[in-house]
C-alpha cells in the first residue's frame, strides 16, 4: 500500500499543476539513460538522470544518478526519483510522513521521559508504564508505595511461546499478546499470514495499481477524478481528463465545451476578428487592415502618399484605382505618382473620364461616300489616286480614273493623251502591228495589221503565212494571201468562165473551152454550131 499511495500522490500533484493548460494529467516520461563519458565530454551534461536526482561522475568517468534527500527511485533513477510519501496514509501504520519520507512514529522524544510509546494510525500514543504516573507526553515518575512490600514477580511474557499463527508477529500490550501480520503479508494473524498480492504497483499489470497490498483498478477509487471526467490507467497511474467536447479541471468538474469560448477572451491582436473554425480560433485582420492578426493589424495607408507611386489609398488599402473604374468606359488608365491619368486609345473619340468610343468599326457604319479607316469615317478618295486622276466613291470604295483626254495609271499619275498612246500599250493581237489612225468619224483610233508575210486576225493573233510567192508552193498551186492554193479557184468560184476548163501551168491558171465548145473561156463556153461557109466570108 505504501508504494501505490506514493505514486498516486505524485500523479495528482503533477496533474493538478499542469491541468490549467491542457485539462489532462500528463505522465512524465523517462530520461535518455546513461551516456558513456568520452574525451572532453561531461557525461552529466546534459544530465541523463530523471527529475529529483543529482548526477555524479565516478572514478571511471561514468554518470551515476542518485536520488536527492528524502526521495526514492521511481523504478530507477534514470526515470527519476519521487517522494516516498506526501501523506501519512502512504506509510505503514507505525510510520508517518515527514518531509516526503516515512519515519517511525515512536522515536526518542516522541513521548515524555520514562513513558511508553505505542504507534496507532500513524500517531504516537504515550502512556506511563505500570508503577509510574504523570503526564506521559512530558514525564512519568515512579509511584511511591504507601508501604514497603516485596516487589511483585515479573509477569510472564505473553508472546512466549507465541500464540500467533504462521508468519505472524506477536507484540506484548497490557500483558496481552497482540498478533499482527508483518508488512507485506495479509490474512488472519491468529492462524496464518500469507504474502500479499502486491507491495508496489509494478507487481501488478500496467492497468492496475497496488493499494492495501491488492492489485486494483485505480480508476475505481471513489472520487479519484472530478465529476464528468474520464479516467484511464497509464503505467499503473490513474490519468484524469475531460473527454472530447468537454473542458474544465478533470480533478474537479468537466463541462461541455462551447467552441465560442476559444474567442472569449480573444487570442488575437488589436483590429482583428476572431472566429471559430473546426474547433480552432482563427484570427484575421478587420476589413482593409493588414498585419499579423496574432500580434495586431494596422491600416495600410491613410493618404495616397503612403502607397507606392502606382497605387492610391482606398479605404485604408493601397490599391489600383484603375480596377475601380477611375477612368471612363474603354479608356486607358495609368497611375503615376499616386495620380490617375485617363486617355482614350488611338483613333478613339470621346471623354476618357466618361467614355471612349470608335466612330466606326465597319464601312457600313459610315455614309455611302465615306469609308471606315482607323475607326473613323473619312473620305476614302483622300490620297487614294495618283496625280491628276479623278476619284469617285462607290459603296464606300474609291474608284480612280484618268480624265477624258488623259492617260496613265490612275493610282500613280495621269497625263495628256497623244497618238503614240493609241498603241502603248499595244491593243492589237499577238504579233500584230499597231499604227495610229482614224475612224470614219475622224476620231483617233489604233489600226491593227499583221506584218507582211503573216496571216490571221490582227485583233486576236498573227502568225507566219504558208508562202510569200508562188514558187513557195507546189507546181499546181499558187500563193494567195500567203496561202498555197489552187490558182483555178477563188473565194467566189472558178477563175475561168462558165463551162470552161482550167489547167495550171507554172503556177498560173490557163482557161480553155473543152472540145465541142467554143467561146471566150474567161467568160463562157458554149456548144459549137454547124459551120456555114459563104463565099468571101470565113
Amino acid at each position: 500500500m505504501r508504494l501505490f499511495v506514493v505514486g498516486l500522490a505524485v500523479l495528482v500533484g503533477v496533474a493538478s499543476a499542469q491541468h490549467s493548460s491542457s485539462g489532462v494529467s500528463p505522465i512524465r516520461g523517462s530520461s535518455d539513460g546513461f551516456r558513456r563519458n568520452t574525451a572532453n565530454i561531461d557525461p552529466c551534461r546534459p544530465t541523463p538522470c530523471g527529475p529529483n536526482t543529482r548526477c555524479d561522475v565516478n572514478t571511471r568517468g561514468i554518470a551515476q544518478c542518485k536520488c536527492l534527500d528524502n526521495f526514492v527511485p521511481d523504478g530507477h533513477t534514470i526515470n527519476g526519483c519521487k517522494p516516498q510519501c506526501v501523506s501519512d496514509f502512504e506509510c505503514p501504520d507505525d510510520y508517518r510522513c515527514r518531509q516526503t519520507k516515512c519515519e517511525r512514529v515512536c522515536v526518542p522524544g516522541a513521548c515524555g521521559v520514562s513513558a511508553d510509546c505505542d504507534a496507532r494510525n500513524h500517531r504516537a500514543v504515550c502512556s506511563c508504564p505500570d508503577g509510574y504516573s504523570g503526564s506521559a507526553d512530558v514525564s512519568c515518575s515512579k509511584t511511591l508505595p504507601v508501604f514497603r512490600a516485596a516487589p511483585p514477580a515479573p509477569p510472564p511474557d505473553p508472546c512466549f511461546p507465541t500464540p500467533c499463527g504462521r508468519n505472524a508477529d506477536c507484540k506484548e500490550r497490557d500483558n496481552r499478546a497482540v498478533c499482527s501480520c508483518p508488512y507485506g503479508y495479509e490474512g488472519d494473524p491468529l492462524s496464518s499470514c500469507v504474502k500479499a498480492e502486491c507491495l508496489k504497483s509494478n507487481d501488478c499489470n500496467r492497468n492496475e495499481a497496488c493499494q492495501q497490498q491488492k492489485c486494483i483498478n485505480p480508476c475505481n477509487i471513489p472520487d479519484i477524478c472530478g465529476r464528468g471526467a474520464e479516467c484511464t490507467v497509464r503505467n499503473h497511474q490513474p490519468v484524469c481528463s475531460c473527454g472530447r467536447g468537454f473542458t474544465g479541471d478533470p480533478f474537479i468538474n468537466c463541462r461541455r465545451f462551447d467552441p465560442q469560448e476559444l474567442c472569449e477572451p480573444t487570442p488575437c491582436g488589436v483590429n482583428t476578428n476572431c472566429r471559430v473554425q473546426t474547433d480552432r480560433a482563427v484570427c484575421s485582420c478587420i476589413d482593409n487592415y493588414i498585419g499579423n492578426p496574432l500580434d495586431g493589424c494596422r491600416a495600410e495607408c491613410i493618404t495616397d502618399r503612403d502607397c507606392p507611386g502606382h497605387r492610391t489609398c482606398r479605404e485604408n488599402r493601397c490599391s489600383n484605382p484603375c480596377a475601380y473604374g477611375a477612368c471612363g468606359e474603354g479608356a486607358y488608365c495609368d497611375v503615376r505618382n499616386n495620380r490617375v491619368a485617363c486617355t482614350c486609345p488611338e483613333f478613339f473619340q470621346g471623354d476618357a473620364h466618361s467614355k471612349c468610343y470608335a466612330e466606326c468599326t465597319a464601312h457600313d457604319d459610315c455614309r455611302s461616300h465615306e469609308a471606315c479607316f482607323q475607326l473613323q469615317c473619312v473620305d476614302p478618295c483622300v490620297g487614294a489616286c495618283g496625280t491628276g486622276a479623278d476619284c469617285k466613291v462607290e459603296d464606300h470604295k474609291p474608284i480612280c480614273s484618268c480624265p477624258r483626254g488623259f492617260t496613265g495609271h490612275p493610282f500613280e499619275a495621269c497625263r495628256p493623251f497623244t497618238e503614240a498612246d493609241l498603241c502603248n500599250p499595244n491593243p492589237c493581237g499577238s504579233a500584230a502591228d499597231c499604227t495610229p489612225g482614224h475612224d470614219r468619224s475622224g476620231e483617233s483610233r489604233p489600226v491593227c495589221t499583221c506584218p507582211i508575210g503573216d496571216i490571221g486576225n490582227p485583233l486576236v493573233s498573227c502568225q507566219r503565212g504558208e508562202c510569200q510567192r508562188p514558187e513557195d508552193c507546189a507546181a499546181h498551186e499558187t500563193c494567195h494571201a500567203y496561202h498555197c492554193q489552187s490558182p483555178c479557184v477563188t473565194e467566189t468560184g472558178s477563175v475561168c468562165g462558165e463551162l470552161a476548163e482550167c489547167k495550171v501551168r507554172n503556177h498560173q491558171p490557163v482557161c480553155s473551152c473543152p472540145p465541142g465548145y467554143d467561146g471566150n473561156p474567161l467568160i463562157e463556153c458554149r456548144t459549137a454550131s454547124v459551120s456555114r461557109f459563104h463565099a468571101g466570108r470565113t
